[in-house]
């Protein structure tokens, strides 16, 4: 995309993203962010506007920091999920369950009424009677085993607002592409255009360039371009079905 003779605010030096950090805290319909890297405490800042009921919409890469071993583990919340129950399965296991439940009281007492037995007659033959106390257990056994593996749950998992996550290229595949650009549309009003990454370091510590526009039609291009990159850029992404398996736990009942 190229767009000529645009009116813009230009910004360098250290802490260069601090006006988009604000602008963001203030925006009152929507913001739309491009970056491959991200922060768990701007991810947090995101959280908040959806809690505000603004539209948020995010594009990145799987090189999030706090998925990978960072401290505060704000990509859960991105991801949500949600579990399904088979009534039926249900059923049958709370069945074995009751079915146990009356087999152990059944080997328990047959086991003290043969114990007493032999201590009172003192003949070891009565003993033979443990077989088919073995059986029962062996049966508890079995049905214990079922339960435990009878699967209740099923799960699916949901994104807390719309966000895309490109997967890293392999740096050998010559046609792989890596999105590298960082562009930031607030209330499709203003866009953030320049070097930093939507992280901490690069919003508030680094030496970074930033440029700010106004200018409609610029906003207008800058908007078609972030569609594009949420809709129709041919690029592997992370399934957010096998992510959300890999960031939560999934019991089966």
């Amino acid at each position: 995309m190229l767009y000529k003779d645009v009116s813009c605010d230009i910004y360098i030096g250290k802490g260069a993203g601090r006006n988009l950090l604000k602008d963001i805290r203030n925006a009152k319909k929507s913001v739309k962010i491009v970056s491959p890297y991200l922060s768990p405490f701007l991810v947090s800042e995101l959280i908040d506007l959806r809690k505000r009921k603004l539209e948020v919409e995010l594009i990145t890469t799987d090189n999030i920091e706090d998925f990978y071993g960072g401290y505060e583990k704000n990509i859960h919340k991105l991801i949500i999920q949600h579990r399904n129950t088979d009534r039926l399965a249900l059923k049958e296991r709370e069945s074995w369950k009751n079915l146990t439940q009356i087999l152990t009281y059944v080997g328990i007492g047959l086991l003290i009424v043969l114990v007493g037995t032999i201590y009172y007659l003192q003949d070891l033959s009565v003993a033979l009677g443990l077989v088919p106390v073995s059986v029962i257990f062996m049966v508890i056994k079995f049905y214990r085993d079922k339960i435990k593996n009878k699967q209740i749950y099923t799960y699916w998992y949901d994104q807390l607002f719309p966000f895309k996550v490109y997967k890293s290229p392999n740096i050998k595949e010559e046609n792989s592409v890596f999105i590298h650009s960082k562009i930031y549309l607030i209330d499709d009003q203003i866009a953030y255009l320049g070097s930093f990454n939507f992280t901490s370091s690069g919003v508030r510590h680094n030496y970074e360039t930033s440029i700010k526009v106004k200018d409609p039609e610029a906003i207008q291009e800058v908007k078609k371009e972030i569609y594009q990159l949420m809709n129709h850029l041919s690029i592997p992404t992370k399934d957010i079905q096998l992510w959300g398996k890999q960031l939560y736990e999934e019991p089966i009942n």
